[in-house]
């Protein structure tokens, strides 16, 4: 009876290990991914990032590609945010009424499945609905980042919605 133990407890061993090494490789495909991801974002045209002098301390990756939805869209990532500083505002300006969330807003507006700026409940999500009629617009997309000590940074760039 013994014997049957430690063949027992190596076979469980194994396994933990195949788990623990599955789950280095989850993480090492994920980078790999994101890395793969902001290459494509940096030379497609229907994917932008875009690091201005002030805001090199910033990358945003904006994916307008087509969304199964009703209304138009585009998702936003934050690939790079200084140390210390939070999301506070989303400001898009164009030819209609400028669309400002703050970040609580964009949160209620993932929640409630509203238009406008909205971030899911867990953060995974994050985007800009809009209006069909907005669809060709020009305007600038920005995002506003600020520190414990209210110093602001903000990333903006020129798109036109698709």
């Amino acid at each position: 009876m013994k014997n049957r133990r430690y063949p027992l407890a190596g076979c469980i061993l194994i396994a933990g290990m195949l788990v623990l090494s599955a789950c280095g490789q989850k993480e090492t495909l994920s980078t790999e991914k994101a890395t793969e991801n902001s290459a494509t974002a940096a030379s497609s045209d229907e994917t932008s990032s875009a690091a201005a002098p002030e805001d090199s301390q910033i990358l945003v990756v904006l994916d307008q590609t087509e969304m199964p939805i009703e209304n138009g869209g585009l998702t936003f990532s934050f690939k790079k945010i200084p140390e210390g500083y939070a999301l506070r505002e989303m400001l898009w300006k164009g030819k209609g009424d400028p669309v400002v969330a703050t970040y609580e807003q964009a949160r209620e507006n993932g929640a409630s499945g509203g238009d406008g700026f909205y971030i899911s409940g867990d953060g995974q999500y994050s985007g800009f609905l809009y209006a069909n009629e907005r669809k060709g617009e020009e305007g600038e997309i920005s995002f506003v980042f600020v520190n414990d000590n209210d110093q602001r940074l903000t990333w903006a760039k020129r798109i036109v919605l698709k």
